[in-house]
């Protein structure tokens, strides 16, 4: 389709316009583009929900192809046995990349199989998840990835990618990199459990927990929980626009963070094998911004790191936001913050 409003799939909510749009239903219609030279000197962008995207114009001069493709299978351990990284109480679910993200993760709840159940209501597309390595709560999407099945745009190849060929980093892959960007994601393998501890020390889990008087969390249990304390604090997708969390929380090395806990005692802040990493939308609020508006934009009066769009604006106003946060956090902290939101 030419000049084709995404509109509905940008979350920020911006009438973004695309020069050529194609909505793969099956690997049929991804191979008629192929063989037709669809994509020979374009400017190609692979689109899920657009959930963790921010166009810088409202006219995007290339071609976004977006994947419909659904189904979920599981795979038991005896399906597997074959695959010696199993153990009995593991589960293959293999997922097509056009599947709501947020619709699989309570598929997978449904089922009673653990791992992904600190990511419930995420927004977005199954396929976009390990572009991303999205996170929350203290898990992140690699840790139950075993194989990414894609397509090499340019030839038709079709890759298998194994989870340590991915080389997650914090929400990033090789998938982000602009060499990597013709790999179409038609399905992954998710590692999950028919058993396993849960993740709840994270944020403030455990004390929704207690205070709901729930000491022995089911998966439900832990599922509920993080579904109410996000809509507690991130806006409703659909409503008002916005990416969920804008920027990366930064990690700092230990000198420059003991100079940062004599100023500001009540820091928060999680170790790790890189240094200390500090919550970004701490920072923002320490900074005097949560609940600022500007025009049609502004940055939500309950959650520091996520930026919103009222309606009617248009990219830059975000763009000119954004600027004006890190400069801010900059100047007061000395810490660089970036956006963890894709900017095309």
């Amino acid at each position: 389709m030419k000049d084709h409003s995404i509109k509905d799939l940008n979350t920020m909510g911006f009438n973004i316009i695309a020069k050529s749009f194609h909505e793969i239903n099956s690997l049929v219609d991804l191979y008629d583009l192929i063989n037709n030279n669809t994509f020979s000197d374009s400017k190609i962008l692979f689109l899920g929900g657009g959930s963790n995207i921010l166009f810088q114009e409202e006219y995007y001069d290339g071609i976004i192809i977006h994947s419909n493709l659904k189904g979920i299978t599981i795979f038991d351990y005896q399906d597997n046995s074959s695959n010696n990284s199993l153990t009995q109480s593991d589960v293959i679910v293999r997922c097509m990349s056009g599947e709501i993200w947020k619709d699989f993760v309570d598929f997978t709840i449904d089922n009673n199989l653990y791992g992904l159940e600190n990511l419930v209501d995420i927004p977005g597309c199954v396929g976009a998840s390990p572009v991303q390595n999205i996170g929350a709560y203290g898990v992140e999407v690699k840790d139950c990835i075993e194989n990414i099945y894609a397509i090499d745009i340019n030839n038709g190849k079709e890759i298998i990618f194994k989870n340590n060929e991915c080389h997650f980093a914090y929400r990033d892959s090789i998938f982000k990199r602009e060499e990597n960007k013709k790999y179409f994601i038609y399905a992954i393998d998710f590692k999950l459990k028919r058993n396993s501890e849960l993740k709840i020390e994270y944020g403030n889990i455990k004390d929704f927990l207690h205070h709901k008087n729930i000491e022995n969390p089911t998966l439900s249990d832990v599922a509920n929980a993080i579904r109410t304390i996000r809509a507690e604090k991130l806006p409703e997708v659909g409503v008002v626009g916005s990416v969920g969390s804008f920027f990366q929380n930064p990690i700092i090395d230990t000198v420059n963070f003991q100079s940062l806990k004599e100023q500001y005692p009540d820091i928060p802040s999680y170790p790790n094998d890189k240094g200390v990493k500090i919550p970004a939308g701490w920072l923002i609020d320490k900074a005097g911004w949560k609940g600022y508006r500007e025009n049609h934009v502004g940055v939500w009066d309950k959650q520091a790191l996520v930026l919103v769009h009222y309606g009617g604006g248009k990219p830059e106003e975000i763009l000119n936001l954004m600027h004006k946060i890190q400069d801010s956090i900059k100047e007061k902290f000395g810490i660089s913050i970036k956006p963890e939101v894709n900017i095309v």
